[in-house]
């Protein structure tokens, strides 16, 4: 009979955490495509309720860890390494619990 190994069993979807990582543009960057759905509500008559348009990404992760401490330091380097472009990007992101 064989030891498992801790780190390669899976934990249940109850002790799993979910990220949702917002991802926009600086507010210093020109966002082309949040003028574009402006100009387009414009079209629709809604110039007067509009003031500005910014399009972002929303981004859901489904982690398999309950460490939200944990979690966050990994959520904030992948957002960092592929998930943003720092130069012209920023992020931000919440942990839940995710649902079973």
């Amino acid at each position: 009979m064989g030891i498992a190994n801790k780190e390669a069993v899976q934990i249940g979807s109850k002790d799993m955490l979910k990220a949702k990582v917002y991802v926009s543009l600086k507010k210093t960057v020109v966002d082309p495509q949040g003028l574009a759905v402006k100009n387009a509500l414009k079209s629709l008559n809604y110039e007067q309720e509009v003031e500005e348009v910014r399009v972002g990404k929303l981004i859901d992760i489904k982690l398999n860890m309950s460490d939200r401490e944990k979690a966050e330091k990994i959520i904030d380097r992948m957002c960092k390494k592929l998930l943003s472009n720092p130069t012209i990007e920023e992020y931000n992101f919440t942990l839940e619990k995710a649902e079973e």
